[in-house]
């Protein structure tokens, strides 16, 4: 059944792509009544782009905009004209949120910037999604998540450290999708706030920031230890051989996450059925097979590759050794455990069904149901009607182009 935390909560989200929606996204998630306000003739990016890469194949889902604006109603606003900044002032005047990732000149312009939405609504969430952040020189500036919360955090660096190039983000809307989920919090807290003391809040949350905080390990350690980045290795030149991907017969790669006790590596080397491993001196000790780490991992190279990856299944699962196999994005779409615990689940409108990944938040037990995403400007009508305005006045804002 679907969530009712934010029950009663209603959020008027005027954005494009992806991070700002996908803020809206959780919090629909979570059981507000999230409004999401369209350009009339201009179709968002994320509702029906080609995602480079992928085979010429219609699918019938705009799969981007599913998963940012799942469980949304959709309004559309001409922001340009009078007639559409008196619709969003009469919005905003009912709302507990407003999310945007509108740049500060649009905002502005829209006459829908921080002072003049709370001067309608005092106790108003006002969250910003932001490129850089809402102060330096950049603040007027955009941002995609490649570049802001990819590359200029460390991450892309540190990531390319053991290729031969430059190695992109590994998808569309990585940071995106995180920067949405650490607003999506942030607006929670503010919420809260208000609950107790009627007060108002400002949350800010950047494709810089939320790069800065996920990568923060290696930046505060170049800090203290005067360094680029926390150093990174190839296969044959990890510290702890325990640590490392190994291929096994038939081609997979295991990941292990080490041994934690001397203990858990002499299972290891019985099960593996080399005992001999025990009396070698250059692996006899955690402290040795750090200092004689190559050898060692030039030694699990060829006992991983002797068997098959379901021979190491079996073998590993016995163990108490933390591992995973290296997994493709369909083999995780299908993974038991995820399946299991409803972190991939199915959505079914009249005509077709597809899957959706909810947010990760679970509460009491029980998944998130998730609804469709809705067609643009779904529910002009219907949202007008309930802000008080007559069939009469929606004619007149459809007539001026103030609305879908």
């Amino acid at each position: 059944m679907p969530y009712d935390l934010l029950a009663g909560v209603r959020v008027i989200e005027a954005s494009m792509y992806a991070f700002a929606p996908s803020a809206g996204a959780v919090l629909a998630d979570w059981g507000a009544d999230v409004i999401k306000v369209v350009p009339p003739h201009v179709r968002d990016p994320m509702n029906g782009n080609v995602i480079a890469g992928l085979p010429d194949r219609d699918v019938d889902v705009a799969f981007m905009w599913e998963i940012t604006n799942r469980g949304k109603r959709c309004i559309g606003i001409d922001q340009r004209t009078p007639g559409g900044q008196e619709v969003i002032a009469k919005l905003v005047s009912e709302a507990d949120v407003f999310i945007t990732n509108l740049l500060p000149s649009a905002r502005r312009r829209f006459r829908v910037d921080v002072d003049d939405l709370q001067a309608i609504r005092p106790d108003l969430i006002y969250a910003r999604a932001s490129g850089h952040g809402p102060a330096g020189p950049e603040a007027d500036a955009g941002g995609f998540d490649h570049t802001d919360f990819w590359a200029r955090t460390g991450m892309g660096h540190a990531a390319s450290m053991v290729a031969d190039e430059f190695v992109p983000q590994p998808g569309p809307a990585l940071g995106d999708l995180a920067s949405g989920a650490f607003l999506a919090g942030g607006i929670a807290a503010a919420l809260y706030r208000r609950e107790r003391t009627g007060q108002g809040a400002v949350v800010d949350v950047s494709l810089l920031s939320s790069g800065m905080w996920m990568f923060s390990p290696g930046v505060v350690a170049s800090e203290l230890y005067d360094v680029d980045t926390i150093p990174r290795t190839r296969h044959h030149q990890q510290p702890n051989p325990f640590v490392a991907a190994y291929q096994t017969r038939d081609g997979r790669l295991v990941y292990l996450a080490g041994i934690q006790t001397e203990k858990h590596f002499e299972k290891f080397c019985a099960a593996v059925g080399r005992p001999e491993l025990l009396s070698d001196p250059r692996f006899a000790t955690a402290a040795a097979r750090a200092a004689n780490a190559p050898a060692c991992i030039a030694f699990l190279d060829e006992i991983f590759a002797e068997r098959d990856l379901a021979e190491w299944v079996e073998l590993l699962s016995a163990l108490n050794t933390p591992w995973s196999l290296v997994q493709t994005a369909r083999e995780a779409a299908n993974d038991p455990q995820a399946r299991a615990n409803n972190f991939v689940t199915t959505v079914r409108t009249d005509s077709t069904s597809y899957p959706l990944v909810p947010s990760p938040a679970q509460f009491d037990g029980q998944p998130p149901e998730l609804s469709p995403a809705p067609a643009h400007g779904e529910h002009t009508e219907q949202v007008l009607l309930e802000h008080g305005y007559s069939w009469d006045d929606i004619l007149r804002l459809k007539t001026e182009g103030a609305v879908l």
